[in-house]
């Protein structure tokens, strides 16, 4: 059952199906020779799916960034005064 945001800084908890979204994983059954796999559910309220995404690692959901990391400040206002967006 999914109690709350996958995002362990966040503390919303989960209510409605309607809020946030949900993320489906298959998931490998380690240990077993026969390629099986078990489905786990991971949910992010609005906020944080906004910012995240849940990808599948070392056999778990975890959370990763939606977005690239922006330029340093000094390169941005470089860019701002050439007229470079």
């Amino acid at each position: 059952m999914l109690a709350k945001c996958l995002n362990p800084t966040c503390s919303q908890t989960f209510r409605y199906l309607s809020d946030g979204r949900i993320f489906h994983l298959e998931i490998p059954v380690a240990g077993d020779t026969v390629t099986s796999r078990r489905r786990e559910y991971f949910w992010l309220c609005d906020s944080c799916c906004a910012k995240f995404t849940v990808v599948l690692k070392n056999g778990t959901g975890v959370l990763e960034s939606r977005f690239l990391e922006m330029m340093s400040s000094e390169r941005l206002e470089r860019g701002e005064e050439e007229g470079h967006f």
